[in-house]
């Protein structure tokens, strides 16, 4: 389940699906893996209500969007909560954007050690 996010944004943005919105249904599969979670773990429903990218650190082995606010709201007996999109989604956010590129870092081009020595 931790990669399956991350593999599934990969998938959905290198192929067209007609009329699916990939980052909707990314979103939609961690929001009920998450409310999952929390509807059967109170330790990790207060860390989410406390803390979302501890969260989604813990369920999913990395924050996979660090620089966006998450607001989680935990609604009470006898209210709805009703979250509307934002107006303009028409771009990726640059966190986004790096998770979907499939590029390497810098990092990863960094040699920590010494090469091999040619064999004689």
């Amino acid at each position: 389940m931790r990669f399956q996010l991350f593999n599934n944004l990969k998938r959905w943005l290198m192929t067209s699906q007609a009329g699916a919105d990939p980052l909707l249904q990314l979103r939609r599969q961690a929001e009920a893996a998450l409310v999952d979670r929390a509807q059967s773990d109170a330790a990790f429903r207060a860390l989410l209500v406390k803390d979302p990218h501890a969260a989604l650190k813990t369920l999913f082995g990395t924050d996979p969007i660090p620089g966006i606010a998450i607001k989680v709201v935990e609604e009470q007996p006898g209210e709805m909560t009703l979250v509307l999109p934002a107006a303009d989604q028409s771009e990726l956010p640059d966190d986004l954007l790096d998770l979907a590129s499939g590029g390497t870092t810098f990092a990863s081009m960094i040699i920590y050690d010494a090469p091999p020595k040619p064999k004689k």
